[in-house]
């Protein structure tokens, strides 16, 4: 998983950003009165955007904000192990390969994402896995899980936390990192009062603004 409800690129016109503002406004207030809602994306749907290459513009420098939020919580909290749920084609994976953990474990639903992130990303250290987040489950436990652009795709962002919340090594964390809009402001408004804040980090870029926090799981 990756994406999804991003801020419009940069070329968009004035009126055309004037009419994301208006239909920004509006899911705020459907959100509102209806409550939260998941971004409804198929597996499908998933591998024809990653065959199509519809991913590929965030590699690029202004969209980097929220991928360097979470490698500097991994640098600060120094994970032996780590599952990123819903890695996409790898694009936190390549960034964490910095790091001196031991083993990482990257799990998707797209089949053809989990295939370019084996096949461009894999190693001893570095392993990738298709599955379904609410089926997912392992005897592995991690010192770390991040949820990065994922969490809002899924039902009952509480409940998927509290089930990943059991993979965790004492004293692991779970890192969210998620675009700033009313969609992703009503996981929050889901997730802060269960969990707890103990750490967060606001970054904005061209592509907008990104919230990353590291929850408390204890």
């Amino acid at each position: 998983m990756a994406g999804g409800d991003l801020p419009p690129e940069n070329k968009n016109t004035g009126g055309t950003l004037d009419m994301e503002r208006i239909k920004e406004l509006a899911r705020a207030i459907v959100f509102a009165l209806v409550g939260y809602r998941p971004q409804h994306v198929t597996p499908e749907m998933w591998d024809r955007e990653y065959r199509d290459g519809q991913w590929e513009y965030l590699r690029k420098m202004d969209s980097i904000a929220g991928l360097v939020s979470i490698l500097g919580y991994c640098d600060f909290l120094k994970p032996a192990s780590i599952l990123d749920a819903g890695c996409g084609e790898g694009l936190l994976a390549e960034k964490l390969k910095l790091l001196p953990y031991k083993s990482y474990l990257g799990m998707d639903v797209s089949r053809e994402a989990i295939a370019l992130a084996t096949q461009n990303l894999g190693d001893a250290r570095s392993q990738f896995v298709v599955a379904d987040a609410w089926l997912f489950d392992t005897p592995e436990r991690f010192d770390v899980i991040v949820f990065n652009q994922s969490l809002y795709y899924l039902t009952d962002p509480a409940g998927i936390l509290k089930k990943y919340r059991a993979l965790l090594n004492p004293g692991g964390r779970i890192i969210v990192s998620m675009v700033d809009n009313a969609r992703t402001r009503a996981v929050w408004r889901l997730i802060d009062p269960v969990f707890g804040i103990e750490d967060a980090m606001t970054t904005t870029q061209g592509k907008g603004t990104v919230v990353t926090k590291v929850m408390r799981t204890d």
